[in-house]
């Protein structure tokens, strides 16, 4: 159970990084500095992501 969480998050992530890197008007940088927090935070990032970041960012 606890696999198929873990492996869902890791997924969720890299999809939340992925439709960062779509975005044009955001410096590399600063993509970049998000990606490793997403990443590193996994579900909470993913969530702060999702409701706080992107509609800020489009």
């Amino acid at each position: 159970m606890w696999t198929i969480l873990y492996i869902l998050g890791v997924a969720l992530g890299l999809w939340c990084v992925y439709d960062l890197f779509k975005n044009k008007t955001i410096d590399v940088v600063l993509k970049i500095i998000i990606a490793i927090i997403l990443l590193s935070c996994s579900w909470v990032g993913v969530l702060v992501y999702y409701f706080l970041v992107r509609n800020r960012l489009k």
